[in-house]
């Protein structure tokens, strides 16, 4: 783990967070999104740093992450994860863009057909450069 970048990450989320909620009650903007993005964000600070608590403090708990990190099975299953969850994305949103455009929702429909073009342009600029690279 990478002790530096991740105590900065923790204090961004936990000063978002608290900054959110505090803006939140500040101003007149949407309070229940703001108010609920900062809370999430707090709650992730909060969760990080209990963890790095943790890290720090057990040796069992610090070998099982570094296990867990290095493991080539695992990392063969998180890629493998990832792959099928763009794989679904796609065909969900492409079922979306149709189911969405035979409903009269064109701006909806729109939006599906867009991040399912991002997604598969992205695939693609992705494949060419691994291919480059190995």
């Amino acid at each position: 783990m990478n002790t530096k970048r991740m105590i900065i990450s923790t204090i961004v989320c936990l000063l978002l967070g608290v900054g959110l909620i505090v803006a939140a009650g500040m101003t007149e903007m949407d309070n229940s999104f703001w108010s609920g993005m900062g809370g999430g964000l707090l709650a992730v600070g909060i969760l990080r740093l209990v963890r790095m608590i943790r890290f720090a403090k057990n040796d069992e708990y610090r070998k099982q992450v570094e296990v867990e990190n290095k493991d080539e099975r695992n990392r063969f299953l998180s890629a493998k994860a990832w792959s099928w969850a763009g794989y679904l994305f796609v065909l969900i949103a492409a079922v979306a863009t149709i189911v969405l455009q035979i409903l009269g929702q064109e701006m909806w429909s729109m939006a599906t057909s867009g991040a399912m073009c991002l997604i598969l342009v992205l695939y693609w600029i992705s494949f060419l450069i691994v291919r480059k690279k190995y």
